[in-house]
């Protein structure tokens, strides 16, 4: 089972290319409180009706809620539920970009990866032929941010420079 936060398809939305999460995953799960960031109530951000029209998403909801009111304490809702679902489901991969987040999901032994780590998989498998221009256009249309340090990494990395 593949879970995702928030961040990664918003990222993903407003440069419209869901399409890379689906052909890398099939299915996404996100938990309700994902959904609820996802689709404020009278708020729009580029992309979320795409995320909304996207058969491959499916939500879950969360069962231990003694253990998202600890989470809270330093996550988000959507982060904290996030990560309770992957322990909950054994999930074999968590989709999240925020620090704090992946710290607790590598205190509980989930294995997780990014928005970056999603570009850098999909290159591998031939889905995408370029990390690069995917990732400026994240930065500029869903104002991503990205470490310098890392970005000139993952471009050498992937013969992108």
């Amino acid at each position: 089972m593949i879970i995702s936060n928030s961040t990664p398809l918003i990222n993903f939305s407003a440069i419209h290319r869901l399409d890379i999460l689906e052909s890398l995953f099939n299915t996404i799960y996100i938990p309700k409180a994902v959904e609820q960031e996802l689709f404020p109530k009278g708020i729009s951000f580029p992309g979320n009706e795409d995320i909304r029209n996207s058969s491959f998403i499916k939500v879950s909801k969360i069962k231990n809620t003694l253990l998202y009111h600890s989470f809270r304490t330093d996550l988000d809702a959507g982060e904290a539920e996030a990560i309770i679902l992957a322990i909950e489901q054994k999930a074999g991969l968590l989709i999240l970009d925020e620090l704090k987040a992946r710290s607790v999901a590598d205190h509980y032994d989930i294995p997780f990866t990014g928005s970056i780590g999603c570009l850098v998989e999909a290159k591998k498998k031939g889905i995408i032929s370029a990390i690069r221009p995917l990732m400026d256009q994240m930065k500029s249309d869903a104002s991503f941010w990205i470490n310098k340090k890392l970005y000139h990494q993952i471009s050498k990395d992937n013969d992108e420079l």
